[in-house]
């Protein structure tokens, strides 16, 4: 994925799973005499019959009577009991709760669980790492989540509105890159994996996720990898028509033809895709390639192979490889977007709007709200206007963070506003090479020291008081805690740089720097000066640099600010035209340290200025580590790779790491259950989302 400037980027997101917040089930729990106490203690055989007896009086006596604690799979079966559902429930054969522990589940308890979390019943959630843990004791405070929505279930109908700021690039990830065409795919589309509120990856349309563990993934005797992936059964096309493994590999065939795919680096990694069944297949690598578990690539794999339909696009394909002709291809898997989610495509008037409406065949249960509407409104004042009429319900990539706060303060009665962690994070980059002669270290910044000073001396806790509202989060690495090898942030080899003015100083003193009689530092006659660039047009962007100038000149530092279009921006930085960068990035959960600190990725003349490597960090031992990492698949050893490659980052700070600010979501009171994470791709669970106005 490559480094992408978030000059509008900041998005906040809610820490709701897949039910009814605790904030809003709790108080009407304890109004009605449920549940008196609600936290996270486990909850008692006795506290749970006297909580039957209170909510659905006379089916108390299926709850025995005790002190020892109810476990997750036993509460959930005697609600379903309670409920009267046990037929409902046995109709389930196979368990689906896309958990990452679903063959924890004792045969018995299947179908109670795979009902639990249906869209239109919503009665367990998730626990931390995406897991059911049924043989764990249910919590008071689960427990009454889970109350709530007996009594309470999801309401059926209704539309919601948002609004987005540009006419869509077409329906399809396979095609394009854009922001909105990933967003409305993550609507319209399913696939292999989703990511929830903390990063964890879990299954979708496959039972599980393969490891060597559960022996979907082999290594053979020739260094060679076998994947296989397992697909559960009933699930649907858009159309109606089954979903069987065989569009996994008429998608495959299609990313490694000469179509003009968006990426397809681990498609063509694959030497072979053979069906076992209508529900299985298998992939075979050369060798082992991290991820490879995700099955497919950047922009796909939260869709895997299942974007393209083989009964529909099968002779369109087949015309368009023996033609060379992709373009009518192209349009109609663009424009006529047939797909596996929760909601299918309806309706594009260009300019005006895009219509969503729910998919009655999708395996999780059929959406709750009928439609989704969004509109398209180019300017970002008059969507924050008609949002503060009440025009728009719900935002995601909507509203900026002033805005936010702004929205969450003046109609706070109205919408609730959302603030979760990101995976995405602002850095000053500082060139290791001289934007005049790239063959040449930079006069400034080539010397480590120099730029350990300068971290030292940046004071990033008033920048995220400042400028963020104390809601970011300050960053030694390039990673936040949301990524897929977030135990290595646990590692003390990992160096850090609290605030330290006069640590700062003597770092420079010890490069040869000394202050002048107006207390700025020079060397060899010349004063330490430069020119940082930064995107124009973002306020936040600007107040960032002009803190951050303050800041250096306190420790006799000159600093210049200069802001540019992101256009002018990303022309220059790639080839090494600047001395400083303030840029925010982002990256996917699972994206990969040798994705941009190589050597092999410093942009050049060679590679076509290709790279993401920007600032020209080079060091060969890390290098190393990044070879070790392409093939390493055992997990602890991957994090004892990661926690040596961040030792020498941060020594050595290619980028200064400074903020990952937080991302606002919002929507109205009465949508519930509403779920939206940075990069959830589709753990934004939109199919539970419902309308209920009632006051309770």
């Amino acid at each position: 994925m490559k480094k992408v400037p978030f000059l509008v980027l900041t998005l906040l997101v809610c820490t709701i799973f897949a039910q009814i917040s605790l904030q809003e089930a709790a108080p009407v729990i304890q109004k009605l005499g449920i549940l008196q106490k609600i936290d996270d203690s486990p909850l008692s055989y006795d506290e749970f019959r006297a909580a039957v007896a209170k909510a659905f009086p006379g089916k108390e006596n299926l709850v025995k009577k005790g002190s020892e604690p109810v476990l997750r799979k036993d509460f959930i079966m005697i609600l379903v009991k309670v409920l009267g559902l046990e037929q409902e429930a046995a109709k389930f054969k196979e368990i689906c709760t896309l958990a990452n522990d679903e063959d924890k589940v004792p045969p018995e308890s299947v179908g109670a669980f795979t009902l639990a979390f249906r869209s239109d019943r919503q009665l367990l959630d998730y626990r931390y790492g995406h897991l059911l843990e049924p043989f764990s004791p249910i919590t008071r405070a689960e427990a009454a989540r889970s109350f709530y929505m007996a009594l309470y279930p999801p309401k059926r109908g209704g539309t919601i509105t948002t609004a987005v700021v540009a006419n869509p690039k077409g329906f399809n990830t396979l095609f394009t890159s854009s922001g909105l065409t990933w967003t409305i795919c993550n609507i319209i589309g399913d696939g292999y994996t989703g990511t929830d509120d903390n990063g964890f990856y879990h299954p979708r349309m496959i039972k599980r996720l393969p490891s060597l563990e559960n022996g979907l993934i082999k290594i053979n005797p020739n260094g060679s990898v076998s994947i296989t992936f397992e697909l559960r059964k009933g699930m649907k096309w858009h159309d109606g028509h089954p979903v069987t493994a065989r569009d996994a590999k008429f998608q495959w065939e299609v990313m490694i033809s000469d179509a003009p795919i968006t990426s397809n680096y681990f498609e063509k990694l694959v030497q072979r895709v053979d069906v076992i069944d209508d529900y299985t297949f298998t992939i075979h690598l050369p060798h082992p390639v991290p991820g490879m578990e995700l099955g497919s690539s950047v922009y796909a794999y939260y869709y895997g192979w299942f974007q393209l339909p083989e009964h529909i696009f099968r002779e369109d394909f087949e015309k368009a490889k023996a033609t060379g002709k992709w373009d009518e291809f192209v349009q109609k898997v663009m424009f006529n977007p047939i797909m596996t989610g929760p909601y299918k495509f309806k309706e594009y008037v260009e300019g005006q709007y895009i219509v969503l409406e729910a998919f009655d065949g999708y395996y999780m249960g059929r959406p709750n709200i009928d439609r989704i509407v969004m509109k398209i409104i180019p300017d970002q004042d008059v969507i924050f206007a008609s949002t503060l009429k009440g025009e728009i319900d719900f935002g995601r990539y909507t509203l900026n963070l002033q805005q936010s706060l702004q929205l969450q303060k003046e109609k706070g009665d109205i919408f609730n506003v959302y603030f979760t962690p990101n995976v995405a994070l602002w850095t000053l980059d500082l060139n290791f090479r001289d934007p005049n002669d790239l063959s040449k270290p930079h006069p400034l910044f080539s010397d480590v020291r120099v730029r350990q000073a300068m971290l030292y001396a940046i004071d990033r806790q008033q920048l995220n008081e400042v400028v963020f509202q104390g809601l970011g989060r300050i960053v030694d690495t390039w990673i936040t805690e949301l990524h897929i090898m977030r135990d290595a942030l646990k590692s003390n080899k990992i160096k850090k740089y609290p605030y330290d003015p006069k640590k700062a100083e003597q770092l420079l003193t010890e490069a040869g720097w000394k202050k002048n009689r107006q207390g700025l530092f020079e060397k060899d006659g010349k004063i330490f000066e430069f020119t940082m660039i930064a995107g124009a047009g973002n306020p936040q962007t600007e107040l960032m640099a002009q803190l951050i100038q303050a800041m250096l000149k306190k420790v006799g530092i000159s600093m210049k600010i200069e802001l540019k279009p992101a256009l002018v921006i990303w022309e220059e930085a790639p080839v090494g035209k600047f001395d400083a960068w303030l840029t925010g990035w982002g990256y996917g959960v699972s994206d990969e340290a040798l994705n941009y600190w190589g050597s092999d990725m410093i942009p050049s003349e060679e590679n076509n200025w290709g790279g993401t490597n920007y600032t020209g960090w080079s060091n060969p031992k890390n290098d190393e580590l990044m070879q070790l990492m392409a093939k390493e698949v055992d997990y602890k050893k991957r994090v004892q790779l990661y926690e040596e490659h961040f030792a020498l980052w941060t020594n050595d700070l290619p980028v200064l790491p400074l903020i990952s600010d937080p991302t606002p979501h919002f929507a109205k009171k009465y949508i519930k259950s509403f779920n939206s994470t940075y990069d959830s791709g589709l753990g934004w669970i939109i199919y539970n989302w419902y309308i209920d106005t009632e006051q309770r």
